[in-house]
């Protein structure tokens, strides 16, 4: 077990003197990782979530993980962000709250592309140290070339072989021609929910298919806890997607949206996990529990605790 000094020590090391023995969580021919992002919005201190982070994966012995941007970004900047999002999708803010989210998304593109590359090398180094692979990154495309170009640049210092971007279908299609220049595997996320309406939000399993025509490099990253709260038969799309999938994000939802400890809600967690195992396809299975908590890490534990018991 690391403590928190012994990770900062290690982030001032160069890699090639401390690279750890990496860990295996490949478990029956499926491939475990975890989704960071679950380690946000639950009232920790912004400073130490790396670290609790890599603790939980080493005690539970998970090798490799799609890093949420957001954590290792400047945290001030999304606080002014969230504190001026709308309170549900579609629903109006205050034109002061909003000209405040918007000069403080101004300022964090800003931070992206003048921030030194060598921030990136020392959360990989961090990462390297505990024998854990960054081997996605959950990032934002950005609104211009360039803003896109610097995202991938970050992506291949932290060492990451997919960067998952929740777009739209217009953001989609002015990614395409980057990605294809680039060595990275494109998660298309999306939203999935059959009750959208809007054809520009990747919604429905066909608009996950037009995107996916758009650019070779294109694949499917796949939430089946929002896919289930959303209407969808989520066994259904994976078993017929197999070979376009790239990552499945493993959440537990209801039918009526509410997260929840896996095996109490609606999504096909097991059968899903029994048919990327029988299908041989190299698809990652990401930890993903965003229910309210008290000990994140020990919802992580439990939650590939469940996984495994499912393909024993």
């Amino acid at each position: 077990m690391f403590s928190r000094r012994d990770l900062g020590r290690m982030a001032l090391l160069p890699v090639s003197t401390m690279l750890a023995k990496k860990i295996d969580s490949a478990f029956h021919g499926v491939q475990f990782g975890l989704q960071s992002y679950i380690f946000s919005g639950i009232g920790l201190p912004h400073g130490g979530i790396l670290d609790l982070v890599i603790k939980s994966m080493v005690e539970c012995g998970l090798g490799e993980c799609d890093l949420f941007a957001p954590l290792v970004e400047p945290a001030p900047l999304w606080e002014r962000i969230r504190a001026g999002a709308p309170a549900r999708p579609g629903e109006q803010v205050a034109a002061q709250a909003a000209a405040a989210r918007a000069q403080a998304r101004e300022e964090l593109a800003k931070w992206r592309m003048t921030v030194s590359l060598d921030h990136f090398r020392a959360i990989r180094n961090k990462f390297d140290a505990a024998g854990i692979a960054i081997h996605g990154l959950s990032a934002f495309p950005g609104s211009t070339a360039e803003e896109l170009t610097r995202t991938f640049d970050i992506a291949e210092v932290l060492g990451a072989r997919i960067i998952t971007l929740g777009v739209t279908f217009p953001a989609a299609m002015r990614v395409a021609s980057l990605a294809e220049k680039r060595d990275f595997i494109v998660g298309i996320q999306g939203q999935p929910d059959l009750s959208i309406t809007d054809p520009d939000v990747i919604s429905k399993p066909g608009q996950y298919d037009k995107a996916l025509s758009l650019c070779r490099k294109y694949r499917i990253s796949f939430d089946i806890g929002d896919a289930t709260g959303g209407g969808y038969d989520s066994l259904a799309f994976v078993k017929d997607r197999l070979d376009r999938i790239a990552v499945i994000y493993l959440k537990d939802r209801r039918n009526d949206r509410l997260s929840v400890p896996w095996g109490e809600g609606d999504t096909p967690i097991k059968a899903i996990l029994r048919l990327v195992q029988d299908s041989k396809y190299p698809i990652r299975c990401y930890i993903d529990c965003d229910y309210k908590t008290t000990d994140r890490s020990a919802d992580v534990k439990r939650s590939f605790g469940y996984a495994k018991a499912a393909l024993a």
